[in-house]
Formats: structure tokens, sequence, C-alpha cells
């Protein structure tokens, strides 16, 4: 058994791995949505939330907001079974590894009618046409609600974002007229995807988003001890990441990481070290699969030294 690491260890790791991080410049930003193509690819930060409540930061932490993309299919992911429950939630997208890209119509055609999990594309947008409420009006707080649950923070709207995604959102509007073409979803196609795309947009900094991973790592409670997430719930949901949560790539990111994960194409990844703390790394140049080259170089490194690569001995 590993003795604890010290709060100045984990600071020491964390800017190495920033360091190590900015010597990479492979990737590209995310330009099929125009508003993500206008930030600073040199941005980079990171953030770790112990189970105490410790939030460690580097980079440009402070400074560096990002939307959360689907990272913010976590949240929706997390609230639906807590309030519906596993049952009804896996009785309308599966939780299978889909093997292709997040946004693949011939993967949905192919295999489907009903999404292959939660963390791809239309499985998300599925999930929204359940959503309480007849509208996105009525819908969307349901998100912030859970949003500000658990981040600990309330996040903005990047109305910026919401409309580039709107303007630019075809391929999610072919999964969502597939599907409803086919009874998956019902109700307005487009008010569902408006709900989708605001859902995506929220903003939010590196600091919140590791508490929501810190949830996770803590068996969903909060670090003053209050029960946010049933721990079932935690279980399930972690388990989908450690298959589903980086798409096509979330085996090799396992075998790198031993971390679950979930990954925005604004260059955002937030992941789970079960019962020691939860981190979020950023930068905005993504690979061809959605996920940070940046964030990969520093979870990675993070694994490593911290030995919470959950083969490594704690």
């Amino acid at each position: 058994m590993s003795l604890p690491l010290s709060h100045d260890r984990i600071q020491s790791v964390l800017d190495q791995a920033v360091a190590q991080a900015r010597a990479h410049h492979a990737g590209t930003l995310a330009s099929y949505i125009p508003e993500l193509a206008r930030v600073d690819p040199e941005l980079t930060s990171v953030a770790i939330t112990l189970v105490d409540g410790t939030c460690l930061t580097a980079g440009e932490a402070a400074s560096h907001r990002f939307t959360l993309q689907s990272v913010a299919k976590l949240i929706l992911l997390l609230g639906m079974v807590e309030e519906f429950g596993e049952n009804q939630v896996f009785s309308w997208i599966g939780v299978e590894p889909s093997g292709s890209a997040f946004a693949s119509v011939a993967q949905l055609d192919f295999h489907g009618p009903v999404p292959p999990n939660p963390l791809v594309n239309a499985g998300a947008i599925a999930l929204c046409s359940h959503l309480p409420g007849t509208n996105m009006a009525e819908r969307f707080p349901w998100v912030e609600k859970w949003a500000e649950r658990l981040l600990g923070a309330r996040p903005s709207l990047n109305a910026r974002v919401f409309e580039s995604e709107r303007r630019t959102g075809d391929r999610n509007r072919a999964l969502a007229y597939l599907m409803k073409s086919n009874g998956v979803i019902s109700g307005d196609v487009e008010d569902v995807l408006d709900t989708y795309f605001a859902m995506c947009s929220l903003e939010t900094s590196a600091a919140p988003a590791s508490h929501l991973a810190m949830i996770l790592a803590n068996g969903g409670l909060t670090a003053a001890g209050l029960r946010l997430l049933s721990r079932r719930t935690v279980s399930s949901i972690v388990a989908i990441m450690a298959t589903c949560g980086l798409y096509d790539e979330s085996g090799s990111h396992l075998v790198r990481t031993g971390l679950p994960a979930k990954s925005g194409v604004s260059g955002v990844i937030v992941a789970v070290a079960t019962g020691c703390g939860g981190i979020a790394v950023a930068s905005p140049r993504i690979n061809s699969k959605g996920g940070s080259v940046r964030g990969h170089v520093m979870l990675e490194f993070l694994a490593r030294q911290l030995g919470w690569h959950f083969a490594l001995p704690r």
C-alpha cells in the first residue's frame, strides 16, 4: 500500500504535466463548429479535486473557460438514471461500445434503430427527447439544475457556441430525423436538438469539471458527505465511461491511463480516479477521435506519476 500523496507532490506533478503537454502541437481545432475554431489553441489547463474537497490546478485553469460539449452527456445521463432508473433509461438507449465515430450515421442506420450507448451523439439526443417537459424552455432548466449540482458551480450558456452549433449541426439533424423515422424519438426534432445543442454549449472551467469527476470517484458523495448520486448509478455510469467515454479510442485510453473518462470536442476530458479524486484536463487541439491531444498527454502522465492507473498499487 502506497503512502497518501501530499498536496505538494500532486501540485508538482500537475505543473510537470502541463509543461510536458505544451511541447505537443499536433491536432486541430474543432472547426466544424465555427465558434470553437476561434479559441486560442495554446490554452492548456488541468485541475484535480480530491475526495476531501481539495482542488489543485495548473496551467491557465484560472482563466481558461470552455464549453462542455460531450462531457455534458454525463450530466444528462447521471440525472436521468437517478430520476428515471436504469431499467427505463436503458430501454431508450443501449450500453454497448459503438466502435464508431461519435456522430456516425452509418452505425445508427446499420445497427440501430436504438443508439448503441448514451455517450455518442445519437444516444444523448434520444435521451434529450425524454427529458421532463414538452419544449426546450421546460427541458433545459432540468439540465442546468443537474449541471450546477454536479459541477458544484452554475455554468453559463455560451450563446455564440449555441448558435454556431445550430447553424452547422446537420449531421446531428440527420441522426435525429433518422431516429424519429424509426420511432426512437417523438415530438419536434428541432426543439429536441436545441436542447441538445444548449446542453453542449454550457460553459465552465477545469475546477468545476474536476468536481463532477470527483463525485463519481467518491461513490456519489460530495466531499462534505452529501449524497448526490446513488452508488448503483455511479458504478454503472463509470463502467460506461470506461467502455464508451472516448468513443473509438476508449480502449487505448484505458490501457494508457486506467482512468474511466469522457471527452468533449472543445478539448476537455474528465477522468475518474476511484477513491482518490476527479481530474479535468483541457486544451483545444483535438485528434481525429475528438480527444484533446494535450489532454491525453496530461492524463497519461498523471496516472503514472500519481499511481492512479487502476492496475497500479495505491
